[in-house]
């Protein structure tokens, strides 16, 4: 890992953001530079931008993001040749400081008022330890496909986590030291973000919730095969088996099958989604 933040300013260190964006990527093109432009130019500003530049290409990403937004002090950027998202996003959330950690990935769009609205209802809401938001499909011009609203509740979304994911991971802002505590990212291809809910659900101190408001414009270009891969139908059954060894109840054995049963039906050949 290396740290190529020359930009960050010396004096920052002392001073701990409200917030650290956290996102990853292994390319750079103008979907990343438009990704990290809508998490800058929010309306709530006390934040760090941590960016993990990952995979054979992180040094060129790297110098690329640099000089997009070098002059920006809040900026971090690391460097890794593990491309991984899961190595990425626990290195990314190692290096945060925020006490809250807003998820970010390299080709959506963040609205202007995302961090206003989650940090609003996360000092609100101290019981709440992880927070999506509703958001947009959009598609490679950014041309609105349709909206998608989750469940709110926390109720619901442990229900619905027996079924697929409830949150929009590029969405999601969570309490740090909660993640930290959980051990981080560790889940598999393509369930990273799922394997993580899964673990903090079998915790019932913690607390789920989505907002209703649309925060995040989400780029559906190249997600969908990697979503239905069998590397990401197997990584999320093997979540719900081990929440079921642990003691979760035989409803995640049974959401387990059922997971089992789409990798067969639905799922795509494996190939190299990294």
């Amino acid at each position: 890992m290396v740290d190529v933040s020359t930009n960050f300013d010396e004096s920052l260190k002392s001073s701990i953001p409200q917030v650290s964006w956290l996102l990853c990527a292994h390319v750079s093109n103008d979907h990343l530079k438009l990704a990290i432009e809508s998490c800058v130019n929010q309306s709530f500003k006390d934040f760090e931008v941590v960016f993990v530049a990952n995979g054979l290409e992180a040094s060129s990403v790297a110098k690329s993001v640099i000089k997009w937004f070098g002059s920006d002090i809040r900026l971090r950027v690391f460097t890794t040749p593990v491309r991984h998202l899961s190595f990425s996003l626990s290195l990314g959330l190692h290096h945060a400081r925020g006490l809250l950690v807003a998820r970010m990935d390299s080709d959506d769009i963040s609205y202007t008022k995302r961090l206003e609205l989650q940090v609003h209802y996360m000092n609100k809401h101290p019981d709440v330890a992880v927070l999506g938001t509703s958001y947009e499909v959009i598609d490679a011009d950014g041309c609105v496909q349709r909206q998608i609203y989750l469940p709110e509740s926390d109720k619901l979304i442990r229900w619905a986590l027996l079924r697929s994911n409830p949150f929009c991971h590029p969405s999601v802002m969570f309490r740090r030291q909660i993640v930290l505590d959980a051990g981080g990212y560790l889940g598999g291809l393509h369930a990273e973000d799922y394997d993580l809910w899964s673990r903090l659900s079998l915790n019932p101190n913690y607390q789920f919730s989505n907002l209703k408001e649309i925060c995040l414009g989400y780029r559906v270009v190249g997600v969908g095969m990697a979503r239905r891969s069998r590397w990401a139908y197997a990584s999320i059954a093997a979540t719900q088996l081990r929440n079921f060894l642990l003691g979760g109840g035989l409803r995640w054995f049974l959401a387990s099958i059922i997971s089992v049963v789409k990798l067969i039906i639905r799922s795509s050949p494996i190939r190299d989604f990294r």
